[in-house]
């Protein structure tokens, strides 16, 4: 763990390194993004095409509206590659701040699709966002810049585990409060990632962080009838599919029907009226579908390559900061599309996670793609190997 963030190294041997400086993107973390971008687009595009036809009556209705978000994400993405990593660092705070009034702006002014209150909207215009995807890059830079500043007293449980606990978990019960588990149990375990990253203790944090996470997710369930039912559909083998297990059990019949080599693009049969709004969540079954195992072996190797490569950046990076703002998004992508490739081949109870640069939503690619930025910026700044 410390060749990742170097908590040992003297400012003097951070210094050593700066005529080392790589100064260029990493290149081959920018191919596979592209890659997974341009499947990502392909899929929405055969995924969504009955439902919006259906909905719409325009079967182009969602792919246009993709690209348009994919545009302005990418065009995001490359402003915020050219920013310094030293402007996050200086705000930090104020980015978190701003995050939390967000969040408390959402139980009070937001609106809901479904059961969680968890969209504002934006003033002036028809767009909407969740402060909940502003907030897991809000929670990676605010404890990476916490951490930065107090490594010197890290020893203390008090700055060592108490501190961010109350970052994190301040952040996490405001999440909770807008009935959103599965943002809640990313949002944590991506906290608790960069913690155990910079070198707090695993046994205090499983003490300490463990039993309030205990505590809020039995508050949480006894208090939402309809997350208890997924538990307990889950965990039931005799649940009633045609209600409780419908959408994981026809995403099941569309993984399993695409066999070895698939149905082939565009060829899905479940995407019609069988996996409710294909193109969300339960996207990963429709390319399961329409490309095979082999398909989905090829498409969990992209991602597994792009977060390998987004960990030689933090590796690489060339100051703590750096490295842990690194090491949290990357971690994020990796969280988000392992949960949800889980989630819908019913490994793990069905909770609404989307699948990282796949799943459709405006304005969660946009923050995804900007958070693409900043690691770009991160690896031009990157020591030479």
């Amino acid at each position: 763990m410390s060749k990742i963030i170097s908590l040992g190294k003297e400012e003097k041997i951070e210094k050593k390194h700066i005529s080392k400086i790589n100064n260029h993107i990493d290149f081959t973390f920018l191919c596979l993004l592209f890659i997974l971008l341009l499947l990502g687009s392909l899929m929405i595009f055969s995924a969504s095409y009955p439902y919006a036809k259906s909905h719409y009556q325009d079967g182009f209705y969602y792919i246009k509206r993709h690209l348009i978000f994919l545009a302005i994400g990418i065009v995001t993405m490359l402003i915020f590659s050219k920013i310094k990593i030293g402007f996050y660092k200086k705000s930090a705070p104020v980015i978190y701040a701003i995050c939390i009034v967000l969040l408390v702006l959402v139980l009070f002014g937001g609106f809901s699709e479904g059961v969680a209150k968890r969209w504002l909207g934006i003033p002036g215009t028809p767009l909407s966002f969740q402060p909940s995807e502003l907030m897991k890059f809000g929670i990676i830079i605010m404890l990476s810049w916490y951490i930065d500043k107090t490594k010197a007293r890290k020893k203390n449980i008090f700055f060592e585990i108490v501190l961010p606990g109350i970052i994190l978990f301040s952040a996490c019960a405001l999440v909770m409060l807008e009935k959103h588990l599965s943002g809640t149990v990313i949002l944590a375990l991506i906290g608790i990632a960069v913690l155990f990253i910079s070198g707090a203790s695993i046994k205090k944090m499983m003490l300490t962080y463990g039993g309030f996470g205990a505590i809020g997710g039995t508050v949480f369930l006894l208090t939402n009838s309809y997350a208890m039912k997924r538990i307990e559909s889950f965990f039931n083998p005799n649940a009633d599919i045609l209600s409780d297990k419908w959408q994981t059990t026809q995403g099941l019949y569309a993984a399993g029907s695409g066999g070895l080599w698939g149905l082939g693009f565009f060829n899905s049969r479940q995407k019609y009226s069988y996996v409710s709004e294909p193109q969300n969540d339960f996207i990963f079954t429709i390319w399961c579908e329409e490309m095979g195992f082999v398909g989905a072996i090829f498409l969990l190797c992209i991602f597994v390559l792009l977060i390998w490569r987004g960990y030689k950046i933090a590796f690489e990076a060339s100051d703590m900061f750096s490295r842990l703002v690194a090491f949290g998004i990357i971690t994020q992508v990796g969280i988000q599309a392992f949960l949800n490739m889980m989630v819908v081949l019913d490994l793990i109870p069905n909770t609404g996670i989307s699948l990282p640069f796949f799943s459709y939503g405006g304005s969660s690619l946009v923050i995804l793609l900007a958070e693409m930025g900043i690691l770009l910026s991160i690896s031009k700044k990157s020591l030479v190997s």
